[in-house]
């Protein structure tokens, strides 16, 4: 398998982990550090990040699509029984989506620089 299909695949599997993780009753939710605000940013910021790396070329629908992948899964934890959508946590998401997919703009960027850069010798 080629990078790009690993890279493509873990930003895939990390949506899907997204998903699960925000839906899943409150009680199965894995904690990684006692702030869930920095858990939140973390995954989202990644996620969107490997999402740039992996589809350089879709940067405008990565950017809006982690967006509204924040807000779509805060709304749906309000039809969950344990967990509650709230709007400063959609922004806590949705601002970690946007600086991840800008990082990942930025690096995309550089590698496209350097690619063509000619060689020094």
């Amino acid at each position: 398998m080629q990078r790009l299909a690993w890279v493509q695949l873990a930003a895939w599997a990390l949506v899907a982990l997204l998903v699960v993780v925000t839906l899943v009753p409150i009680g199965f939710r894995p904690v990684v550090t006692a702030n869930p605000s920095i858990e939140r940013t973390a995954a989202y910021a990644l996620a969107s990040l490997i999402m740039m790396m992996a589809y350089p070329r879709h940067w405008l629908v990565i950017l809006v699509g982690s967006v509204l992948l924040a807000g779509g899964l805060e709304a749906a934890q309000t039809l969950t029984s344990t967990r509650h959508g709230r709007f400063d946590d959609f922004l806590v998401k949705a601002g970690a989506a946007v600086a991840g997919a800008g990082a990942g703009l930025v690096l995309n960027g550089l590698a496209r620089w350097r690619q063509n850069s000619p060689a020094r010798g």
